[in-house]
Formats: structure tokens, C-alpha cells, sequence
């Protein structure tokens, strides 16, 4: 690859990196601003238990299910539409974190309709405000708007105001988050954060128990609200019912916002497995060209790079599949300890290429795309100006070996001159003499196979005691 096209293209990868870091939507992101109108049925972003599906464009939560989206959100303002049935229960939270949660209580049975907001701080709930739930439409869609500027809460149900309150202590930001706990499920559509400032969330300070003071655990509660209480386990498979039982232990509502930040992984639907199989062969075969135009390795990096796509591909796979099961991911740690490469690596550099592939399966198959792609837009501008500022070296793509014996052997300055006309860049590996015979080995170049036959041809002229011998090195095409 010339000069000037390793130019461009490394201005290119450079450019494109910094159109990628400042892209507007990027930036949004960034901010924490999100919508779902659940038209493209995935749940990409969110933490959810078993029963929380999409089907038909909406959000539907069964009765003991919960979802929850994590982030560090200030101060939000958001929208959703909701529909139940009766009697149903529905709790909105927001600045959820492990310090504390604002809880929006809507309960609705007959013809009582009631709207509680809860802050709940280490199990104990404060009520801010409350009020009946008037306008509520039971069986039809009905529009619930939240907004909070670090002190006043204002909620509204389908545009009129029904909830205000003050907060002279506000919790700190957090994530957005519902749960079911009632007899009957829930629909959501068009969930929707329009305000609010992502901070970064600071850790919980570690608590020092004292020495010989045993720590003691909290009793149930009692006196819990109906609305608040977790729901019977319900039948099914043994593995539902023990997630049900995980909800309908002794804690109460504690048990309950403890699973909200369990952070496991979510299963991952069937178009978001074919997208990052995709990409992850895009990113190989990128990858394998980057490392054959600008690989410094002497072996054949044509046929090294062609492992690659293998290697991301069936990275990103394994991933996939164990990202979801703690059982699958310890058995993948003990199958690596006795798993390893029997082919020799001859170059450092050629571990090196084979950790970034393996990095670039490892990323997909988590599914964090932006991350990936811009790590691997910064590792092929650091490589571009690596070789561009690397002092130029013999590219050869084969090994020549020559063997004389007399009485006409042959010296080294005869076989350059023979083999100039034809290599534009050759290498002295290895020059031995005595006197039965002269060897001498070269890595060369060769642009085209006519060249390597014409300077056969020039060599075979030299002397007719000569032995040649060709081999690849990356070859030549």
C-alpha cells in the first residue's frame, strides 16, 4: 500500500472516529434522553424479569414482574401511557439507585382510584402527596406525565395536574423503573425521558461494623400495604417458581426493589444475534486486511488473517449464549484452562491481532455495539500512524534461497544485480561460504508472478552449478 493511500485512509478512520464521538445522537444518548414506543419488539437497555414481553408494538407486564431501565438521571421529566384491567396496581419509579427511590403508587378497584407518591429511602417510605385518581379510565389507555426540578414533584393523569409536592431533601439521581405487584398485568406504550441531567452516580460509602457487634437483620414488616405486598408464587415450571419465591420472601418490599438491580444479563432476541454475527464478520475481515497491508510479521499474514473471522465470529457466538447463564459462563472458564492454541506464534504481533479479534467478539457478543466500533476505529487509527511513522522495511511476500558449488560458484553482488531488475525491495537473511559450496538467503518482493519467473530465468544464467529454491512468505497474487 502506497504512501499516500495510507494516508488517506488513516485521515479517513481519523475523521470518521470524530464524526462518530460528536454525532448529535451520540450525544443525546449521552445525556441519558431516551424514547421506546416498543414498535421494534426488543428490550435492548433494560432489566427485566421473566414475564415482561412486547407484543403488538406495546409493553406488557404480568402481575409479579417488574422492569427497569438503570441510569444516573437528575431531575427527570417523563411520559408513559398505561392500560389495566380490574383490580390492578401500578408502581412507577424514579431516581431509583441503592440510596433511595421516588414511588408513584396507582391503584385502581371499582370505582376507587388513588395516586400515592412514596419516597422510600433503606425500607422506610415517606408519603409526599396523594390524591384520587380522578379522570382514570379503566380498560382504556391513560397518559401519566412526571416532572421534577430537584425539589417539586409534579405529576398529571390524562392532563390534569392531580399530585404536587415538595422535597427539601432530594435523592440523587438514578434509574427509571415499574413493577406490577397486582392481580392483574399491565400495558405500557410510549415511554418517553424528555428532561433531565445524567450525572455520575457516585457508590454507596462502605459501613465498618464494629467488632463483636454481630450485624442484625431487619424484621419483616408488618402492617405493609395490600398494593405493596409481593404476589403469590405462581404455577408453573419449577425455575418459575422459584423466581416467585425469590419475590415472596419474608423481606416485603425491600426483596422486591432488590431484584429491580440485580444487573444480569437479558436474553437476547433473534435480529439482534444476526446483526452482531454480522458485524463481527465485518469487523474480522477489516481486521485481516489492516494486519496484511500493515502487519510487520514475516510469516504469511494472508493465510493468518484469514483465521480472523473464525476466531470474532465464534467469540461473539460463545458470548451470546453464555451471557445469560452464570452455569454456562463458569463452565466456559474451566474449558479455557485446558483449551489452548497448538499452532505456534512465531511473532508477538501476532497475538496481538488475535487478542484484538477476540476483544471484538467479546464486545458483540455483549451486545455493546458503540463501544466496540469505537474501539476499533481508535485501534486502526493508532495502527494507520504506527505504520506511517515506522521506518519503511522490505514488504516481501517470498523467501529465496540459493545454493552454488564450484567451480563456478557465484557472489553475493552478481545475484543482486540479477535479481534488481525484477524485486524492488530484497533482504540479506543469510550468507554462508566455504569450500564446497555458497548459500545464500533473501526475503523478496515480487509484484507479479512474471517477475518471479523472469528472475529465475536470471539467475539460472548466473552459473549452472546453482540450486534455487522459492518460498511463500505471504505470497503473490
Amino acid at each position: 500500500m502506497s504512501r499516500k493511500i495510507l494516508l488517506f485512509v488513516t485521515a479517513l478512520a481519523a475523521v470518521s472516529l470524530l464524526l462518530l464521538m460528536f454525532n448529535p445522537v451520540l450525544l443525546a444518548q449521552e445525556e441519558g434522553l431516551f424514547s421506546d414506543s416498543f414498535d421494534e419488539g426488543v428490550l435492548e437497555g433494560y432489566e427485566h424479569s421473566q414475564d415482561v414481553i412486547i407484543s403488538g408494538g406495546v409493553l406488557k407486564i404480568e402481575p409479579g414482574n417488574f422492569i427497569f431501565r438503570q441510569g444516573a438521571w437528575e431531575y427527570p421529566s417523563f411520559s408513559l401511557k398505561f392500560r389495566t384491567g380490574q383490580p390492578s396496581i401500578l408502581i412507577v419509579n424514579y431516581h431509583a439507585s441503592d440510596k433511595g427511590v421516588y414511588e408513584i403508587h396507582i391503584a385502581s378497584e371499582g370505582e376507587s382510584n388513588e395516586l400515592v407518591l412514596v419516597k422510600n429511602q433503606q425500607g422506610e417510605g415517606a408519603e409526599l402527596g396523594s390524591a384520587a385518581g380522578q379522570g382514570f379510565k379503566s380498560g382504556d389507555w391513560n397518559d401519566l406525565s412526571v416532572s421534577f426540578d430537584g425539589r417539586n414533584h409534579e405529576i398529571a393523569l390524562n392532563g390534569q395536574t392531580l399530585i404536587e409536592a415538595a422535597d427539601e431533601e432530594p435523592l440523587g439521581g438514578g434509574g427509571l423503573g415499574l413493577i406490577v405487584p397486582g392481580e392483574n398485568g399491565v400495558e405500557i406504550d410510549d415511554l418517553a425521558l424528555t428532561a433531565g441531567t445524567a450525572m455520575i452516580p457516585q457508590g454507596p460509602e462502605e459501613e465498618v461494623p464494629q467488632e463483636g457487634v454481630p450485624q442484625e437483620e431487619r424484621p419483616p414488616e408488618e402492617g405493609m400495604p395490600e398494593e405493596e405486598r409481593p404476589p403469590e408464587a405462581a404455577e408453573g415450571t419449577e425455575a418459575d417458581q422459584e423466581q416467585a419465591a425469590a419475590l415472596t420472601e419474608d423481606t416485603g418490599w425491600k426483596g422486591l426493589m432488590e431484584q429491580l438491580f440485580i444487573t444480569g444479563a437479558q436474553p437476547i432476541d433473534f435480529q439482534t444475534f444476526l446483526v452482531n454475527l454480522a458485524l463481527s464478520a465485518l469487523f474480522a475481515y477489516i481486521l485481516g486486511l489492516v494486519y496484511i497491508y500493515w502487519g510487520a510479521s514475516l510469516s504469511n499474514r494472508r493465510k493468518f488473517a484469514a483465521n480472523f473471522i473464525i476466531i470474532t465470529v465464534t467469540t461473539t457466538f460463545i458470548i451470546l449464549v453464555v451471557r445469560s447463564s452464570v452455569a454456562l459462563s463458569l463452565g466456559l472458564v474451566g474449558a479455557l484452562s485446558i483449551v489452548r492454541f497448538r499452532a505456534a506464534i512465531k511473532e508477538p504481533e501476532e497475538l496481538a491481532y488475535l487478542f484484538l479479534a477476540i476483544g471484538l467478539g467479546i464486545g458483540l457478543g455483549d451486545n455493546q455495539r458503540l463501544i466496540t466500533t469505537l474501539a476499533f476505529a481508535f485501534a486502526i487509527v493508532i495502527l494507520g500512524l504506527l505504520k506511517l511513522f515506522r521506518r519503511s522495511r522490505a514488504d516481501a511476500n517470498m523467501h529465496l534461497n540459493i545454493t552454488t558449488f564450484p567451480p563456478s560458484k557465484i557472489g553475493l553482488k552478481d545475484v543482486q544485480d540479477a535479481l534488481k531488475p525484477y524485486c524492488p525491495k530484497i533482504r540479506l537473511l543469510r550468507f554462508d561460504e566455504n569450500d564446497r559450496l555458497l548459500e545464500m538467503s533473501f526475503l523478496v518482493e515480487f509484484k507479479k508472478l512474471d517477475d518471479l519467473g523472469a528472475a529465475r530465468e536470471a539467475l539460472q544464467r548466473l552459473s549452472d552449478k546453482i540450486d534455487i529454491t522459492f518460498l511463500d512468505n505471504k505470497g503473490v497474487w
